[in-house]
């Protein structure tokens, strides 16, 4: 059998390499294959001192680049090796275990296949646990057992893909030779030309897959995208539309059918199966507020023995189960009644053994019916009414309490506000109340909620329960900053706007209050620390600065003030003032005890030290040895 080329090509990250190339030896394949590095320019010593014996052993075959070429240059090179081997290309931040190559071949020897590719965790063609996402391994998985998970749940499955990228590429070598090696030239840049590469296959009639059943890992996490990466990103993916007309309709046809979303929640069903942990379900609207809180809570509280899945509505009569743990992507959605056996099965399959529900608004009738359906035990909470009142707060139509009237005053509340499901106010407590004495426990977080319940059904028990609460940290001290007047770039927007960023970014301790408004939009709250008070009549502004009770006031001019009528108001509040050292405000600001003046064009991390000062902070931002000097006058 001819073997397979495992070409590595190394950049940097000398330790990453080092465990890529040692989870390719220790894998266990019965395709042969031959391992091939290839250096961009002099090597660095540690991974020199690793490669050498290696390469003695003829284990690996070390191809140098005289300088360095990029990750084109030396993938080609490596082509061109053996002309008469197929090539796995792999990145050398990844990581392979077990047959993974045996898998991947069976998937190559497909008629007309050129490329085939894996899931991975992050910066590949299909990412898990969620797609397009830098994905750390989920608690308790690794790479192995991750690569177990997806050979089992997809065993022989792969998925047409218009293109495919790493960290792992399978490519055949007739598809080299039908198409030619990567090509960097069209883009510009060695990003991208995987893609191109698939593209070009394709437009030959090969085609492009994607192994569903092998993951590859990566090591660590990927670097946050820099401003260059992304204009890098968007002009090479503009020249991929320009080259092949068909590439942006073909990647929107993809993403509208997410053809690997089954492949992705057949592992989260295999996990949720084989997990040691207990698993509950909550059912509830989809909303947030007190109660998604108290579930969160819950959830958080039974994290080391129980996973919690959720059943919410998701339109009309359809319900979504998912998974809502961070970093989880699994859902699944049902039409009830109809599917009902179906949810039922499937909650069966992974082991769901208790059910808890904590509301019913907007979910379909048929929700009452999982519990028997499922064949398990259930709790209920009581977060409000619910059980007793189609509007759930005992609530009339103009917002206030009913008074809990006879059924009389209950049929007249429904006839100008029907309630859920058609049924008047018998048949709903008739109900919720064979709901309720059906449950195992029913629970009221507070004795109001008990005694209320209870005199609709006394023969009910109901364990009180406060809402379990962590305990609160208490906040810490923030400076407020204020900013007067209407701002414009000349009056300091900009300024203010990069004062604002530098602050979310470093995780200062300020926040920005313009009393005013603006002449163009800038980044607010949450985007940047940083809200927008709109226009106000002058006489006011005293009432308001008082009302705002900001720390230190800022005037960020970037022209020469004449006088500033917004200034007198800030000295006459005695607070603290930080101003540009340009203009009238040093002469104005000459007498007042606590003022700083900033150069006019100082960057944002001086303005926010001189604030974080003047607010009497400064030992909450970062050492003065690692900041600009501030020119400040008091």
């Amino acid at each position: 059998m001819i073997p397979v080329d495992i070409v590595v090509p190394v950049t940097d990250n000398p330790g990453a390499t080092r465990r890529c190339i040692d989870s390719v030896l220790a894998s266990s394949n019965m395709r042969p294959f031959a391992l091939v590095v290839v250096v961009d320019a002099a090597p660095d010593r540690d991974l020199t001192n690793y490669l050498q014996p290696l390469q003695e052993r003829g284990v690996v075959t070390l191809l140098v680049q005289p300088s360095p070429q990029g990750y084109t240059a030396a993938v080609n090179r490596a082509f061109d090796l053996h002309r008469d081997r197929d090539v796995v290309v792999l990145d050398p931040d990844a990581v392979v275990v077990g047959d993974w190559l045996d898998r991947l071949a069976q998937h190559a020897t497909e008629r007309g296949v050129g490329v085939v590719a894996t899931f991975t965790s992050r910066s590949g063609s299909a990412t898990y646990p969620l797609p397009q996402s830098d994905n750390a391994l989920p608690p308790g998985q690794t790479v192995a057992t991750l690569d177990a998970l997806f050979a089992r749940a997809n065993a022989g499955i792969a998925v047409a893909m218009p293109a495919v990228r790493g960290p792992c590429l399978y490519v055949r070598r007739g598809c080299l030779s039908m198409v030619g090696v990567f090509d960097a030239s069209p883009l510009g840049s060695d990003f991208g030309v995987e893609v191109d590469f698939c593209m070009r296959a394709q437009s030959a009639g090969v085609r492009n897959l994607l192994a569903a059943d092998v993951f590859v890992g990566r090591e660590g996490r990927a670097a946050t995208p820099s401003r260059e990466v992304d204009e890098l990103s968007q002009r090479v993916e503009g020249a991929l539309d320009r080259l092949y007309p068909a590439y942006a309709a073909q990647k929107a046809d993809a993403a509208n059918r997410d053809p690997l979303r089954p492949c992705a929640r057949r592992v989260d069903l295999l996990r949720l199966v084989e997990t040691q942990q207990h698993i509950l379900l909550f059912v509830s609207h989809p909303w947030g507020g007190g109660i998604r809180r108290h579930m969160s809570d819950l959830a958080a509280l039974v994290a080391d023995r129980c996973e919690v899945l959720y059943l919410e509505p998701a339109a009309g009569n359809t319900v979504k189960l998912h998974w809502p743990r961070a970093g989880e992507g699994f859902s699944a959605y049902f039409m009830l009644p109809d599917e009902l056996p179906a949810l039922a099965q499937l909650l069966r399959d992974i082991g769901v053994e208790r059910l808890h529900f904590h509301h019913v608004h907007l979910l379909p009738r048929a929700v009452l019916d999982l519990p028997s359906a499922v064949g398990v035990p259930y709790d209920c909470t009581l977060h409000d009414y619910y059980a007793i009142c189609p509007q759930y707060h005992l609530v009339t139509a103009e917002g206030r309490y009913c008074g809990e009237p006879d059924a009389a005053g209950c049929a007249a509340c429904l006839a100008l506000r029907p309630g859920q499901w058609g049924l008047d106010i018998t048949q709903w407590r008739g109900t919720f109340g064979k709901l309720l004495r059906g449950a195992d426990r029913v629970i009221a977080p507070s004795q109001d909620v008990g005694v209320r319940i209870h005199r609709y059904f006394a023969d009910l028990a109901i364990d009180v329960w406060s809402h379990p609460e962590v305990e609160p940290v208490p906040p810490p001290h923030i400076a407020r900053v204020a900013v007067l007047g209407n701002l414009s770039p000349e009056k300091g927007l900009h300024v203010v706007a990069a004062c604002a960023r530098e602050a979310r970014e470093q995780d200062l301790p300020l926040v920005f209050r313009l009393l005013g408004s603006t002449t163009e939009p800038i980044p607010q709250f949450p985007d940047a620390p940083l809200t927008i008070h709109g226009q106000y009549v002058d006489v006011d502004l005293p009432r308001i600065i008082a009302a705002e009770r900001p720390d230190v006031i800022m005037f960020p001019a970037q022209v020469p003030e004449t006088y500033a009528y917004t200034l007198s108001v800030a000295l006459a509040s005695g607070l603290p003032i930080v101003a540009s050292s340009l203009g009238a405000f040093p002469e104005r600001l000459a007498g007042h005890p606590d003022s700083a003046s900033v150069p006019w064009n100082a960057p944002a991390d001086v303005w926010n030290r001189a604030l974080l000062a003047a607010a009497g902070m400064s030992g909450n931002t970062k050492p003065a040895s690692v900041l600009p000097p501030v020119e400040v006058s008091r």
